[in-house]
């Protein structure tokens, strides 16, 4: 009987509560797209992470963090006088080719003084690899490659310098197949600058921890990060987006919330009669209580349903495109967007029903009756 008291009601007033479905299908989806755009960041960090073969990255003083190299190029040579380790000295730029942005990119310096390849590994799937410091070649990841019709043979302008394309490479990281590598000292001459962004070092196995403390020892002025760190650093910028996004979303949510109240509380006025005649019958307030309640939290799991498809198609094309357009996907749905989207849809309907289902309990049958 419970039951099918709920869906008559809402097969009555279908109109008002498609209303409602329709309010929070739109906030719902939007904060399931809003959403995704960190949990497709924090996937990006985390893959980042997982590719790059470092441990340690030494940057500037922490008063003076900023994305202009200011690193000296002799501090590279002196970390490496210690035998911690495998150190490379990293120079990047951002790369963004045509207006709009066709592709966006990083330049990447590579030290030729390491003996592994760059960072990352990667494998040469056209042409060759860079083999000489003191000529202008570079190779470029296969997804920008892709994105800007680039192959073996054309040429590039990085700062002051034109350089050949030799090969194109594939590592499965998102940063080095959007990326153009090109020796690091002709990148330092073309871009004016003799200061490095800053130094990787990748210690042996299980001396991670000693190579650390080493460091901080022997040179104090700097700034020296774990990829722990780091990776808590970058996800504590992105749960600042995500709180921004959610707030946004937070406004759409707010308004439905209001909608649904609205809607429940003349609902609940209409109905006086219809709930005096169930507690006549014996109904408890209890009953009609929850009564009520299950009707709004229906229409927000059903409004929860639609917005979350939304959302999540949105979110799909917006990947495709972003893969398609720039070679990054930075867009992922997850589980636990759809359980929290879920949660604050059935929070939307709780917070716009309660007050309507408490003025429903305590109404007085007799006046209910028109007595």
């Amino acid at each position: 009987m419970f039951f099918r008291l709920t869906f008559s009601s809402i097969r009555h007033y279908a109109f008002r509560f498609s209303l409602a479905v329709l309010g929070l299908a739109i906030s719902v989806a939007s904060l399931v797209y809003f959403l995704s755009f960190g949990e497709g960041a924090r996937r990006l960090i985390r893959r980042s992470v997982e590719d790059f073969n470092l441990q340690l990255l030494v940057l500037p003083p922490a008063q003076s963090l900023t994305v202009q190299p200011l690193l000296p190029r002799s501090l590279a040579d002196s970390i490496r006088s210690l035998g911690v380790g495998k150190v490379y000295s990293i120079l990047r730029l951002p790369y963004t080719a045509g207006f709009p942005p066709r592709a966006m990119g990083v330049v990447f310096g590579r030290d030729f003084s390491s003996s592994l390849r760059f960072i990352s590994r990667y494998e040469v799937v056209r042409g060759r690899d860079l083999r000489d410091s003191t000529v202008r070649e570079a190779v470029v990841g296969e997804a920008l490659a892709k994105a800007l019709g680039w192959d073996v043979g054309d040429t590039l302008t990085v700062g002051t310098g034109r350089y050949i394309v030799v090969g194109v490479v594939k590592a499965g990281s998102p940063m080095v197949d959007n990326a153009v590598i090109v020796p690091l000292n002709l990148l330092m001459e073309d871009m004016g600058t003799d200061r490095l962004l800053a130094v990787a070092v990748a210690p042996p196995p299980g001396k991670t921890e000693e190579v650390l403390s080493l460091l901080k020892r022997e040179f104090p002025g700097y700034t020296i990060q774990t990829s722990e760190e780091l990776v808590k650093l970058a996800k504590s910028f992105v749960a600042l987006g995500d709180a921004i996004r959610f707030g946004l979303s937070s406004i759409a949510l707010f308004v439905t919330a209001v909608l649904l109240f609205a809607i429940m509380a003349i609902t609940v006025q209409e109905r006086r009669w219809e709930f005096a005649v169930l507690r006549a019958l014996g109904a408890t307030r209890w009953f009609i209580f929850r009564l009520i309640l299950a009707q709004a939290l229906t229409v927000s799991f059903v409004g929860w349903l639609f917005g979350a498809s939304l959302g999540w198609g949105l979110a799909e094309v917006t990947s495709r495109v972003m893969v398609e357009k720039f070679g990054l996907d930075l867009v992922e749905v997850s589980p636990s967007i759809l359980i929290l989207a879920l949660l604050v849809s059935l929070g939307v309907g709780l917070v716009g029903s309660l007050f309507p289902a408490l003025s429903a309990v305590r109404m007085d049958v007799r006046e209910g009756l028109g007595r």
